[in-house]
């Protein structure tokens, strides 16, 4: 191509680019666009028990929830706090009621009796922070032993954690431990999956 060619050449090419551009919007395109984009719960990071799973509305949707996934539970009675002293025992009862708006009991396999607990929404990083200073000043020595879902917990954390899917709530670091971890709603806690474990 001679030199006078390619100079008649250049405004359409010039042209041909702007008009390219005034029908963009300017912006890069982006693959998050087309699934939802950044808001989507696959492409944000994990953090808080909004990170666990859909909320649990009610104790009637947590039995429902805890019968779909053993296939028992249909024993299921809810139970008033005055109770919990007799089935968490005087000291776990003091530390976790506070936090608790309903609680059942009901047998699944392996257990002859398990608690569900429903948290009261407003308190679920209260009752972490809690965790947190009892074990900075000494009245708490360990974590606390509840399987954690999305505004729920299992009180038996082995069972949660292996057959439910539900996650440990580590204020304490573990040491050695090898788990799939993420922040806690209080700075400090991470909400731990170990191998192995749903």
């Amino acid at each position: 191509m001679t030199r006078s060619r390619w100079r008649q050449g250049l405004p359409a090419l010039l042209t041909g680019l702007l008009l390219l551009a005034a029908c963009g919007d300017g912006q890069p395109a982006h693959p998050a666009h087309a699934h939802g984009g950044p808001t989507s719960a696959a492409s944000g990071p994990r953090a808080g028990s909004a990170a666990l799973g859909e909320p649990m509305p009610s104790m009637t949707a947590l039995i429902d929830w805890m019968k779909q996934k053993t296939g028992a539970c249909t024993d299921a009675r809810t139970v008033s706090k005055a109770e919990l002293p007799g089935y968490l025992g005087e000291v776990r009862a003091l530390r976790y009621e506070p936090f608790i708006a309903e609680w059942a009991t009901c047998a699944v396999p392996e257990h002859a009796k398990i608690g569900l607990v429903l948290l009261k929404p407003d308190k679920i990083k209260s009752m972490q922070e809690f965790w947190l200073r009892g074990l900075r000043e000494g009245t708490i020595t360990e974590n606390p032993d509840f399987g954690f879902g999305n505004g729920f917990a299992v009180t038996s954390a082995e069972f949660g954690s292996e057959k439910l899917g539900l996650r440990h709530l580590w204020c304490k670091p573990m040491a050695g431990v090898q788990a799939d971890t993420f922040p806690a709603d209080a700075e400090g806690c991470v909400f731990a999956a170990l191998p192995g474990h749903h």
